[in-house]
């Protein structure tokens, strides 16, 4: 149980096929308290039944990490749901289907710009904006 007494947030589980639901399963088999997000309404339905089988309960949050509102707005959330986290899990990707076909070298660079902003710059967004309420101890 070396999560026991952990709270944190898991953001980009897709399905319970996905790396992010194999992390927060493990977390939760180790103790941990954790909140889930989801990107949109469509994925709010999908993810619901996720979050009770995880033991997230009511702490299933909106966040598109390509509005920043939306990063604030969680930040806000798990304040007042959670108070202080121990850890992110961060396992957003993305890329424009424009972005995904033929050779690497041919990807349009409008394509490659919102592969990065999505999947890798979120991740600083994140981090700056939970760590403003939060002592966060661990970045996974």
């Amino acid at each position: 149980m070396i999560m026991k007494g952990k709270k944190g947030i898991i953001l980009g589980i897709a399905n319970k096929r996905s790396i992010a639901y194999g992390i927060a399963n493990a977390c939760r088999e180790q103790g941990a308290e954790m909140a889930i997000t989801f990107l949109n309404e469509r994925f709010e339905g999908k993810l619901a039944p996720i979050a009770e089988d995880l033991g997230c309960g009511t702490k299933l949050y909106p966040c598109d990490v390509s509005k920043p509102e939306e990063i604030v707005a969680l930040r806000e959330m798990i304040a007042r749901d959670m108070g202080e986290i121990d850890f992110i899990v961060h396992s957003i990707a993305f890329a424009p289907k424009s972005g995904l076909g033929g050779r690497f070298v041919d990807i349009p660079k409008d394509a490659f710009d919102i592969a990065m902003d999505i999947s890798v710059y979120s991740l600083i967004e994140i981090v700056r904006e939970l760590s403003q309420s939060s002592q966060t101890t661990h970045l996974y």
